[in-house]
């Protein structure tokens, strides 16, 4: 009997034993986990409620407006351009006749 009761006994102290070690892991691990650096805060911000629709509806108007005036002012800008590109071509065109026909006329009547 005794040899049984020695058993028993053994069985328990090792159930005690791998109790004991179950507690000190599951221990280490929440140690651990209380330990674990935070994660980042971040400032946070009051909801704004959403803005009236006449106000969303003037907002829309004003970027209309600005488009459209960027769109007048590009075509004024191309328009004084593309002529004064013309201008410059018909002086450019005049001067080379002149040169050419004009100027080598009156030399060749001075020579004379």
């Amino acid at each position: 009997m005794s040899s049984q009761n020695d058993q028993e006994d053994e069985f328990q102290r090792l159930e005690r034993e791998l109790h004991e070690r179950e507690r000190a892991i599951r221990l280490r691990e929440i140690e651990a986990e209380i330990n674990e650096p935070q994660p980042p805060l971040y400032q946070t911000k009051k909801h704004q409620p959403p803005e009236s629709s006449l106000k969303q509806r003037y907002g829309q108007l004003v970027n209309v407006g600005k488009f459209l005036a960027l769109v007048v002012a590009v075509m004024v800008a191309f328009k004084i351009a593309s002529t004064l590109a013309s201008v410059i071509l018909v002086g450019a065109v005049a001067w080379v006749a002149y040169k050419l026909f004009l100027e080598r006329d009156r030399s060749k009547r001075s020579k004379r």
